[in-house]
């Protein structure tokens, strides 16, 4: 938050609540924009339990955690490791595999995705982004939220992007 504070020059602590949120909502946009996931963090992911292979969404992929079942009541159960089973796919791809179909309805995923475990070692382009699109969100708040980064957002971001088919 120190480097959002320096660059809109704010000294109180009057807006820290909101510029934690900015950052939060930088966060998932760059995500969203790059297909990647700057700094480490817990996915979960649902899925509809109508099969058996599951890509996960989030990457690169560093370990997995664990799969549950969600029924309707929104009653979780914890899978084991007979019924689940995590596998990478590709230098930063995973997915989840059922070894046969469950009576619940949705299943969550939870793994840990991220380029680096430290804030100041994400990449210089992405933690600059990040920083710059919450400080736009900050001037621009009364607008309401972008549906894309500003161009100098989306210029920095571009060469880690990611496309997905």
């Amino acid at each position: 938050m120190t480097e959002l504070k320096q660059w809109l020059a704010i000294t109180t602590t009057t807006d820290d609540n909101l510029l934690v949120d900015l950052l939060g909502a930088a966060h998932a946009m760059c995500e969203r924009f790059t297909g990647l996931v700057a700094y480490k963090s817990e996915v979960r992911e649902r899925f509809a339990a109508t099969g058996l292979e599951y890509a996960l969404g989030a990457q690169p992929v560093l370990y997995f955690l664990d799969a549950s079942a969600i029924d309707h009541g929104l009653g979780k159960r914890l899978l084991t490791d007979s019924e689940a089973s995590f596998e990478r796919t590709g230098t930063d791809s995973g997915k989840l595999t059922l070894s046969a179909s469950i009576p619940e309805q949705q299943v969550e995923a939870r793994y840990y995705a991220g380029l680096s475990d430290e804030w100041a070692m994400v990449e210089e382009g992405l933690r600059h982004g990040i920083i710059r699109y919450a400080a736009h969100q900050y001037r621009e708040r009364d607008a309401g939220p972008a549906d894309a980064p500003p161009a100098a957002v989306a210029a920095l971001w571009r060469p880690y992007r990611r496309m997905r088919l």
